[in-house]
């Protein structure tokens, strides 16, 4: 049985993925700060309670857990700060949740991944773990919020490295940039910007949770091998590219 560890697991578009890779028989780890929203009591899942600020904290994390095969990076910060106005906190901690967390959750399980994979019957499948980052259009198209935009697009950057350094050794590494979707961030933007997003896509509606998490259930379960170090953008041709 595949097990999955999402970060950011107990809202929006995290939310939705655990419910549909529950739904696909999957065991889920859902990792967040704050589970009082969490409404999923199914036995195959495990919360997991975690601060993904605590980047020093993430590899005796890892070491606690049980074995995992798909890593779904989803956990994001986003503030209302302008540009000018950002505190050093707020930097530091959009960059620790959106850039530095990814990377060390990929650096310590993706070894994790292959050597079990050599261990067991496993060795001799092509595939030995999936990794999935959740980006955003923001991180090719520019943002508002300069550093969220500037942390999906080095998200970006990171896929593509890290599909490099492990995707010979069996490990898929790929992205997500999802376009405007009703999350807790839809609820901070002004009538202003969602109205100018609506006019921007195909469909003129902002995207629901589980549209992405479509996305990326098919790349944590079911996406060929072939499927490695791409990014699939999820934004109703609003920023093609």
């Amino acid at each position: 049985m595949t097990t999955v560890l999402i970060t950011g697991a107990t809202r929006g578009i995290g939310y939705a993925a655990t419910a549909r890779l529950l739904n696909r028989g999957a065991n889920v780890l859902a990792l967040g700060r704050d589970f009082s929203q969490f409404a999923i009591t199914d036995e195959r899942v495990t919360r997991v309670p975690f601060d993904l600020r605590a980047v020093d904290n993430i590899e005796s994390l890892c070491n606690a857990l049980p074995d995992i095969d798909v890593l779904v990076n989803n956990a994001a910060l986003l503030t209302a700060e302008s540009f000018a106005n950002y505190t050093v906190q707020s930097r530091r901690d959009l960059i620790a949740t959106n850039i530095e967390a990814p990377a060390e959750l990929i650096r310590v399980l993706a070894p994790k991944m292959i050597a079990r994979a050599m261990a067991t019957k496993k060795s001799a499948e092509r595939i030995k773990g999936r990794v999935i980052n959740i980006a955003s259009v923001a991180g090719f198209g520019g943002h508002p919020d300069v550093w969220y935009g500037a942390s999906k697009g080095a998200l970006l950057n990171l896929t593509k490295s890290l599909a490099k350094l492990y995707g010979p050794q069996g490990i898929m590494v790929n992205a997500v940039a999802p376009g405007p979707t009703k999350t807790a961030m839809f609820d901070r933007l002004p009538q202003s910007r969602i109205d100018e997003f609506n006019r921007l896509v195909f469909a003129q509606r902002f995207a629901e949770p589980d549209e992405i998490a479509r996305v990326i259930e098919w790349l944590a379960l079911d996406a060929p091998e072939y499927v490695n170090g791409s990014c699939i953008d999820a934004a109703s041709g609003g920023y093609l590219r």
